[in-house]
């Protein structure tokens, strides 16, 4: 891809945190799900770079950053995106995170505060993944929660099993059925390179946390997208975005109907909703 370059950042602990970038001025930090890779974003890295400097980082363990044996936890990812912030001096941000990403940037927050951002990109990702039995469908719905404890264990044993990858199938479930088979091909590949053991470290991690706490204090501007997928209950989109003052709302499904992945699925619309966001009077300086 013509104008791509790659940058490195030695984190507190020794980890190599790789990343892609392209373009120039404000920075626009993009943060892949679980198990993805910066590649994940190619699109954005070349649609959004006449506007703005775009960075799409490789969490530890991911694409081609360092893989150490520690630190598969939200918090430590989060540590992890400041120590690149600083390193390169990236400020007034517009942090943008998928699926576990955006998570990631709730742990941000909450350690580190809004230092060196400026607006928030939250893309498909629940408040709370795990289910209390004692909630209404409703409840749960609101709160994102597919998933019981039951069937996280059974997951996790999966991927720390001996047997076929189950994120194969986690993705053929989660896209939509007019993602072209070697797209999605693509995708399981690169969630491969992701050790399984430590996926299904981060992956329990992830599906632990609770974060309606934490989300109706978020004072940055914030643009939240769904993709309608069946992973992530749309009404759960629409609660962060209630629940986040100001805050605007898209939803981008895919080439057949919901998907999680709609900045790989659809990324005209896709990124039509973002720069129309980062343009507007809201997010920008």
């Amino acid at each position: 891809m013509s104008g791509l370059r790659s940058g490195e950042t030695v984190c507190g602990d020794g980890a190599l945190i790789r990343h892609l970038e392209s373009g120039a001025g404000t920075p626009v930090v993009l943060l892949p799900g679980w198990s993805q890779p910066a590649q994940s974003f190619e699109s954005q890295l070349r649609s959004l770079s006449d506007r703005w400097r775009v960075v799409a980082i490789d969490h530890r363990g991911h694409g081609r950053s360092s893989t150490p044996p520690i630190g598969y936890h939200l918090h430590r990812l989060a540590a992890d995106v400041h120590d690149v912030l600083t390193t390169h001096d990236l400020d007034g941000v517009h942090l943008l995170g998928h699926s576990m990403g955006a998570a990631v940037v709730w742990s941000y927050l909450e350690l580190f505060g809004t230092e060196r951002l400026r607006s928030l990109v939250f893309i498909d990702q629940m408040p709370c993944a795990l289910r209390n039995p004692g909630w209404t469908d409703d409840e749960a719905a609101d709160a994102g929660a597919t998933m019981d404890p039951a069937g996280l264990f059974e997951f996790t044993d999966l991927l720390r099993g001996q047997g076929p990858d189950p994120r194969g199938g986690f993705l053929s479930d989660v896209t939509s059925p007019g993602f072209p088979a070697e797209r999605l091909a693509w995708l399981a590949e690169q969630n491969g390179l992701f050790d399984r053991r430590y996926a299904a470290d981060l992956i329990f991690d992830v599906a632990t946390h609770d974060w309606r706490a934490l989300i109706p204090h978020i004072e940055l501007p914030t643009l939240v997208i769904a993709g309608g997928s069946v992973n992530v209950p749309l009404a759960s989109q629409r609660w962060i975005h209630r629940r986040v003052g100001g805050s605007r709302f898209a939803c981008v499904t895919g080439s057949g109907g919901g998907t999680h992945f709609p900045h790989l699925e659809n990324p005209s619309a896709f990124d039509t909703a973002v720069v129309a966001f980062l343009e507007g009077p809201n997010a920008r300086p």
